[in-house]
């Protein structure tokens, strides 16, 4: 009970003692009045939210640590004002809101529409439910406030960022160049080998118009190449129940996503093809880029995963070795190498695939696992270029000995 309310009914209540034993009409009056007050009070706060509808806008692509604009559009559909309307709205942890999404509305008249805006920031990739609205409604009087949940529910999905890494490092492993001319000139300078030519689409080079095509179809026509395994990186990454160390954004897994991230845009920045390969508890999943403009694609993967998967690190990489052609290089990021991942990394090399580990250092996430030494040293004998991050340590610096170690 609210403090307006008590006044209200122990004013009404001495009203009608005072009318009744003094036989006042004009005391009996003002009794009659407050106690409408009270019930008229009463059916507005009944009636405040059944008349709002909503509608919720955010920015539901960005990057870790990004800004997310919110935006919540409340509108009164009812034929009478709403007063003192308090909205506030749910956040999930790990979003930190730049100040407290919190409004006050005095009064929403008839068919008048607010929008309340705030940001937000995402201290990890991840996908993020925002709401419910909590509602706080009253009456004209401030007599009687409840609160009336909106769903007004939605999320916003937050990519890994990627690393920046030189470019120069181990293009060699991923493009052969030569002196040849014309457009198979641009084919092999890029590593790729001619095709044939298909329609313009959106972020194709312009450099690869045919024109003469272009002319005779009458419109825009590009040359397709063929791209050979040594262009393919494939990054296969430990997603299993139980291999995540740490705690936060802290954690073996998020810098595992961060470092697969890292590797496949520098893959697609040189004009190489990208694959992933992760499990979850649907299964694994095995997704493939060959340009830029759907690197989106594989982002959306890694920010919806999580360590649910069921297959060893060693299962996965052997279920993507079907899938990896001869001359491709694959990396494995793993916080938990188990004992067969030596021996699948040692037929990849007898049929000629690049591999490197990066083996993620659990016992700095985490002080009651083991150091990761035997296993790397294990995984050096079996062929792969192997580097181990601790945390806290650059990314970039290690990922770059990666790709160095690669050429």
């Amino acid at each position: 009970m609210t403090l307006q309310l008590l006044t209200l009914v122990t004013a009404a209540v001495g009203m009608a003692l005072v009318a009744l034993t003094h036989n006042s009409y004009a005391v009996y009056f003002m009794f009659c009045a407050l106690t409408a007050v009270i019930l008229v009070s009463y059916a507005s706060s009944r009636l405040s939210a059944r008349a709002l509808s909503w509608r919720r806008e955010e920015a539901d692509r960005v990057f870790e640590n990004d800004a997310i604009a919110v935006s919540v559009e409340l509108t009164n559909r009812g034929r009478v004002p709403r007063f003192a309307l308090s909205v506030r709205d749910t956040l999930p942890p790990l979003l930190e809101a730049d100040r407290a999404p919190e409004f006050v509305l005095p009064a929403l008249w008839p068919g008048q529409r607010v929008t309340l805006s705030y940001q937000v920031r995402a201290r990890k990739r991840g996908v993020y439910p925002l709401g419910p609205l909590s509602v706080w409604v009253s009456d004209p009087f401030g007599v009687y406030q409840r609160t009336a949940p909106l769903e007004a529910r939605s999320e916003s999905v937050v990519y890994p960022r990627p690393v920046p890494l030189d470019g120069e490092l181990g293009r060699s492993a991923l493009s052969t160049r030569g002196d040849a001319t014309g457009e198979h000139a641009r084919a092999y300078e890029a590593g790729l080998d001619f095709y044939g030519i298909r329609d313009y689409r959106p972020g194709d080079e312009l450099r690869r118009i045919h024109w003469p095509a272009t002319a005779h179809y009458g419109r825009l026509t590009v040359i397709e190449f063929d791209r050979t395994a040594s262009d393919n990186l494939a990054v296969v990454l430990d997603a299993r129940a139980g291999t995540e160390f740490g705690a936060g954004v802290d954690t073996t897994l998020e810098v595992g996503i961060r470092a697969a991230a890292s590797l496949i845009h520098w893959a697609l920045a040189s004009e190489g093809v990208g694959f992933i390969a992760v499990d979850s508890k649907e299964g694994p999943r095995w997704l493939g880029a060959d340009r830029l403009d759907r690197e989106h694609e594989i982002l959306e993967l890694l920010a919806r995963t999580d360590a649910d998967g069921s297959m060893p690190v060693s299962a996965l990489l052997a279920w993507a070795a079907r899938r990896i052609g001869s001359g491709a290089t694959v990396c494995v990021i793993t916080a938990a190498p188990d004992d067969e991942l030596p021996a699948v990394v040692a037929s990849l090399g007898r049929r000629q695939v690049r591999t490197a580990a990066i083996v993620l250092d659990a016992h700095s996430f985490d002080r009651r696992e083991d150091h990761p030494g035997k296993a790397m040293d294990a995984l050096s004998v079996a062929g792969a270029v192997t580097v181990g991050v601790r945390l806290g340590e650059d990314l970039g610096e290690a990922l770059e000995s990666v790709l160095a170690a690669s050429e």
